[in-house]
């Protein structure tokens, strides 16, 4: 589908500012992707690039670029946006091209394989494993049974992904609009470095407005889920069934405990660790320390003692 600028802000409730005829638009990008005739979006707080050639602008101020629609909710506008116009993938990610499997890659009976997908030397992917078009297998890498790698997810050498992971997935990026919830479009990918283990279950969202990053060295334990546009440093480990909020960041060699809950946005510094069961709701700045939360298991009967008293400290 393609919309005229004009079009599209009158959809938007946008305003068209600097109107300059115009091309039809086909696809929203980020500035540094944006083709001729896709929708740039420029987000809050973004640098704003004055050589960037594209079909409009989506901005909250106008700026003095041609065909600009500036919009109250500028994000909101961008989600709204991707109901006509498809995202166009950050620059760095190659386009779907000729699939290119090395000689030596084992590829099991069952498997889909997309178009534009890189598999190399000694690769193995298992049966009923999924990639979608674009995706990159790097050389003496696995990929276990029923996993499904989308988005242009970028998988490095050495890498073992256990069954039923999911690469690349959509993450949990909505904004409200009225009483709906309507998902942002994501930009970005996922980048997996090298020699990392990522066990069963475990979940990676693609990127929203970067990719999301698991650097080299990294050991994922089943049903971890780590959210969009997240960065884990090399060399850090993180138990089962601990959740990474959107947009975190995990400094390098850390050591995560199973059934974590780090908050979006938050960032960790190196070396820290984080016990289980932990809930980490603001950033931990000081590197290499110990930290803690919740309550360990104690004998019930002291457990509902300490129960009464706090709640007649509230009283």
């Amino acid at each position: 589908m393609s919309l005229m600028p004009s079009e599209l802000a009158g959809r938007l409730g946008a305003r068209l500012s600097n109107a300059e005829g115009g091309v039809p638009l086909a696809r929203i990008a980020l500035p540094g992707s944006a083709q001729a005739q896709d929708l740039c979006f420029l987000a809050p707080g973004a640098r704003t690039p004055v050589d960037q050639r594209c079909g409009a602008w989506l901005a909250a101020a106008d700026f003095g670029q041609p065909n600009t629609l500036v919009a109250t909710d500028v994000v909101l506008a961008c989600a709204r946006a991707a109901s006509w116009l498809a995202p166009r993938r950050s620059a760095g990610h190659r386009a779907a091209r000729t699939t290119e499997i090395a000689a030596t890659a084992r590829i099991a009976p069952g498997a889909v394989i997309g178009a534009g997908v890189h598999i190399g030397e000694h690769a193995c992917i298992a049966q009923h494993v999924v990639l979608e078009d674009g995706v990159t297998i790097g050389a003496y890498s696995e990929v276990g049974v029923g996993s499904v790698l989308r988005n242009h997810a970028s998988i490095g050498n050495r890498v073992r992904i256990g069954s039923h992971c999911a690469i690349g997935e959509d993450g949990l990026a909505y904004l409200r609009d009225g009483q709906a919830w309507r998902a942002m479009p994501a930009f970005g990918s996922v980048e997996i470095g090298d020699d990392v283990v990522l066990l069963a279950h475990t979940v990676v969202q693609a990127g929203v407005l970067g990719d999301t990053v698991v650097a080299h060295g990294c050991v994922l334990d089943s049903q971890v889920l780590i959210g969009h546009d997240s960065v884990i440093g090399a060399h850090t480990a993180i138990a089962g069934q601990t959740a990474v909020a959107g947009a975190a960041r995990i400094g390098r060699g850390c050591r995560i405990g199973g059934k974590v809950g780090i908050g979006e946005g938050v960032s960790i510094a190196e070396g820290v660790t984080v016990t289980a069961m932990s809930m980490v709701s603001r950033s931990l700045e000081r590197a290499h320390a110990h930290y803690s939360s919740g309550w360990p298991a104690e004998p019930s009967r002291r457990w509902w003692r300490r129960v009464a008293w706090l709640r007649r400290s509230g009283e």
